[in-house]
């Protein structure tokens, strides 16, 4: 996501001054619907942030506080980001080139669905050279302009990003971090061929970054997607995106997929680490194989003092999976959640206190499950159904297995406070409830 506007970055989340956090944060933000939780500002920082946007959320570790402040990373400290945006001034689109008016859109039961792209479909399996993987995925992707609420459609863009077209008729998946704030506005599409059209916002999903949008379009180029769980560590991948923005629009650059399954801020998503050069306004855009075809959204990468060439994709999978409920029903309507909120038991924290690892309850919201056991503030979730959890982020992780109504046993250890009350563990069943804050 590139941004228009002065310095500084934008946290995820309402973070007012963006000056409070801790390793975890608000763990409501994780387990019952909010965004991950922002890193520590530290307290030597001179100058005020302004509230910006990245190319991808604040990824964090569930190992330590992650530090950033306008001279670059610490160098004791990861620090997942992406820098400044390309543009000094907003973006200003003559009404007369916008095609169309913002589509009256819901969520539809009965919407398209997404699914991996027909193997045996035109020619779709032969491995091509990057300037053919750049003919067949660039109509695919698109630049979105974002604005802030209350401002005109056509002045005072916030920020660009990419997304990907699902359906000839207009549906395009991107981050929610790229639309996010702009649910009200609405935003503005430009295709490959420069016609731009206004797009309504379907459904968005805080917790793994993803957002769909419906523009009034038919005969677009939707996107071929591969499944993600084919794709090997080595192999060569493109990035097409519009770093910069749309100054830069439709871009390509190449790399190697460089590991995955990498757990970065939440549980959510298991992401795919490339090198492919990844820089603000690419989130959003696709990450393809040799053939062309999609096998991730990205989304984030590591700016910090001694990190380069470390980006994140959403896996294609995780894509079509949450943006095919978002078309069906505005959000993710199967997520179970705890509703309580907490942080993790470091491994620090773990020898130093001789307690063990895992989710430290630190609140218990109306309406969990839990409120109706011996579970308590302070109590540390060790486990679900007997498999063990050591952060917040392993915790999220097994949770997703889990659908709302699903009874699971939690294995919970209390500290003891004094001699006279000494530390034990013990178990209790509840029963998942809906996320509702899953929009």
């Amino acid at each position: 996501m590139s941004n228009q506007f002065g310095n500084g970055f934008y946290y995820p989340g309402n973070v007012p001054g963006m000056a409070q956090a801790t390793e975890a944060g608000d763990f409501a933000g994780t387990l019952s619907g909010g965004p991950p939780p922002p890193p520590v500002i530290p307290k030597s920082r001179k100058g005020k942030t302004a509230r910006v946007c990245f190319l991808g959320a604040v990824i964090i570790t569930a190992a330590a506080i992650l530090i950033f402040n306008l001279t670059g990373g610490t160098a004791s400290n990861t620090v997942y980001q992406v820098p400044l945006g390309a543009r000094p001034e907003g973006v200003y689109t003559p009404k007369d080139d916008i095609t169309e008016d913002a589509p009256a859109i819901f969520p539809d039961e009965n919407g398209p669905q997404i699914s991996v792209s027909d193997s045996g479909e035109n020619k779709s399996d032969e491995t091509l050279i990057a300037s053919e993987v750049y003919d067949k995925v660039s109509p695919s992707v698109v630049c979105i302009t974002s604005y802030e609420p209350g401002m005109d459609y056509v002045l005072d863009a916030i920020s660009e990003g990419s997304g990907i077209i699902l359906t000839q008729d207009g549906y395009i998946a991107t981050n929610s971090h790229v639309v996010e704030d702009s649910t009200e506005t609405g935003v503005m599409v430009t295709l490959s061929d420069g016609s731009a059209y206004l797009g309504t916002i379907v459904g968005i999903d805080v917790k793994t970054d993803l957002a769909v949008i419906k523009i009034d379009a038919e005969g677009l180029t939707p996107a071929e997607f591969a499944d993600s769980d084919k794709v090997s560590i080595g192999q060569q991948v493109f990035a097409i995106g519009n770093p910069g923005g749309i100054d830069f629009f439709n871009s390509l650059t190449k790399g190697t997929l460089s590991a995955l399954n990498r757990m970065l801020s939440s549980g959510y998503v298991k992401y795919i680490q490339t090198d492919a050069a990844i820089n603000p306004g690419n989130s959003g855009g696709a990450l393809v194989d040799e053939h062309g075809r999609v096998i991730g959204m990205n989304t984030a990468k590591i700016v910090a003092t001694g990190y380069e060439s470390m980006g994140f994709a959403i896996p294609s999978n995780t894509v079509m999976e949450i943006i095919n409920k978002l078309i069906k029903y505005g959000y993710v309507n199967d997520r179970g959640t705890l509703s309580v909120e907490g942080k993790s038991c470091t491994l620090y924290m773990s020898k130093a206190n001789n307690i063990p690892q895992g989710m430290i309850i630190t609140n218990i919201l109306d309406g969990s499950p839990l409120k109706d056991t011996q579970a308590q503030k302070n109590d540390i979730i060790t486990a679900i159904n007997d498999v063990t959890v050591e952060s917040s982020v392993e915790l999220i992780d097994e949770l997703k297995k889990y659908k709302p109504g699903d009874t699971v046993k939690l294995t919970l250890y209390r500290p003891g406070n004094d001699s006279n009350s000494k530390s034990y563990s013990f178990d209790v069943n509840v029963k998942l409830t809906e996320d509702t804050k899953a929009k």
